[in-house]
């Protein structure tokens, strides 16, 4: 007599492209998947009217644009984070969105 079989289910596969979502002090952090290791071409920040989008170019013609509606401060800097204390190497001045510029 043969001993009864047992089914094992996959766990369901995780789409290819799911945000990775991390716990970040007084909030969360989100993290694009696929776009490890693709050669960066360009970053452009879209701003028109009601319209403004961060857009990030890869060599491979794929673009990751970032929509973000109405209402914003958007403060950028670059840091340099390989002596792990994130030294800044450059800052930028605030760029406010058109509904919040004061007049």
């Amino acid at each position: 007599m043969k001993p009864p079989t047992t089914t094992r289910r996959k766990p369901p596969k995780k789409p290819r492209f799911a945000l990775i979502e991390k716990a970040y002090p007084g909030g969360k952090s989100l993290e694009f998947p696929g776009m490890q290791g693709r050669r960066l071409e360009k970053i452009e920040f879209i701003t028109a009217g009601d319209y403004h989008a961060v857009s990030i170019r890869f060599q491979e013609k794929i673009t990751l644009h970032l929509v973000i509606d109405p209402g914003f401060t958007l403060k950028a800097n670059l840091r340099d984070w390989r002596d792990g204390n994130g030294h800044s190497i450059k800052g930028w001045p605030p760029i406010i969105s058109s509904g919040l510029r004061l007049r």
